[in-house]
């Protein structure tokens, strides 16, 4: 299999290379301790203008203090497989089922276990679907773990921390820059017993010339995984209040409505063609209250607590009061 064509396939690997110009990657790692009084997102990658401007990165967020550190790092500090992830960065490593972080903030290992993959098809080869296939998008989302088990103790300035039994959940980015305006929900800290996850993102997408708010998203409720997305004839609405966030998703006999309540934020950077220039607040103590109906009926319904939430740039261009693909 062609070297490009096994990345498609599989793509929680790294999908760059170090000498792409005007590139970022980086992949997020939310981690939250079993009590819930620790929520942290550890982000590495890489980040490239230009030849004189590129660097590797760590970024933390602290959910809890809404507190965010900016490691950075020489681009040969940073080494990756090309078949399976594997992320070195200085002293830091990234796989699937572990972490190490030699960090001022973090210093340990986190072990990952139980990880629950996306379903994925020929045509479908993760949660981008088949504009997987498509080249030059503008920024490319993949799914590594929906939910797993944490495993571990970490200490240093965010103070001594016990993962054991916690749960924890793996996305990425890659491309040129983050979109011009987007929602992104993320919560596996439900009422049920059995793993649950949710992730919904919905963004400014430029697309041959001109632009169309697309969205992506993915329930696992009760061993389902149910997926509502652009590419495959759903429909949504959108709005975005003062307190929270309002979405509703519909595809068949399906339809799944989400109010977001906002809750308190930290500024992360976010990359623009390559250079991590941007802003963005993000939450990780946000709720969700999720209901799944099929004909009408609810088939599944909870609350998620711990959620991150983004809302970044002008939405209104994303809002709709009816229905739309």
């Amino acid at each position: 299999m062609a070297a490009w064509m096994y990345k498609t396939y599989h793509p929680e690997i790294f999908q760059g290379h170090t000498s792409k110009q005007k590139y970022f990657e980086g992949y997020y790692y939310k981690l939250v301790s079993a009590d819930e009084q620790h929520a942290i997102a550890v982000i590495p990658g890489i980040a490239i203008y230009d030849k004189a401007d590129r660097h590797a990165f760590i970024q933390l967020i602290d959910g809890v203090g809404q507190v965010t550190s900016y490691h950075r790092f020489p681009l040969d500090q940073f080494s990756a497989d090309d078949r399976v992830l594997n992320i070195q960065i200085g002293g830091n490593h990234f796989s699937k089922s572990k972490i190490t972080l030699d960090l001022p903030e973090l210093k340990g290992d986190i072990q990952i276990t139980d990880t629950v993959p996306l379903v994925s098809s020929l045509f479908n080869p993760g949660i981008m679907g088949w504009y997987s296939f498509m080249p030059s998008m503008q920024c490319y989302h993949g799914i590594v773990s929906l939910h797993h088990r944490l495993e571990g103790i970490t200490r240093g300035t965010m103070g001594d921390i016990d993962w054991d039994k916690g749960i924890g959940y793996i996305e990425k980015d890659w491309g040129t820059s983050f979109p011009k305006c987007w929602i992104w929900l993320h919560s596996n800290h439900f009422q049920q017993t059995a793993p649950a996850s949710l992730m919904a993102s919905v963004a400014h997408i430029p697309w041959l010339g001109r632009y169309f708010p697309g969205f992506i998203v993915v329930l696992l409720a009760d061993g389902i995984e149910y997926r509502f997305a652009t590419y495959n004839g759903s429909r949504m609405k959108c709005s975005v209040q003062e307190d929270r966030v309002v979405m509703e998703f519909r595809r068949k006999d399906l339809h799944l409505s989400l109010h977001a309540f906002r809750g308190p934020t930290a500024v992360l950077r976010s990359p623009i063609t390559g250079q991590m220039t941007g802003k963005v607040n993000e939450s990780l103590q946000a709720r969700v209250e999720v209901v799944l109906s099929r004909s009408g009926t609810t088939i599944w319904t909870s609350t998620g607590s711990t959620a991150g939430l983004e809302v970044a740039g002008d939405t209104t261009i994303l809002e709709s009061e009816s229905w739309r693909r």
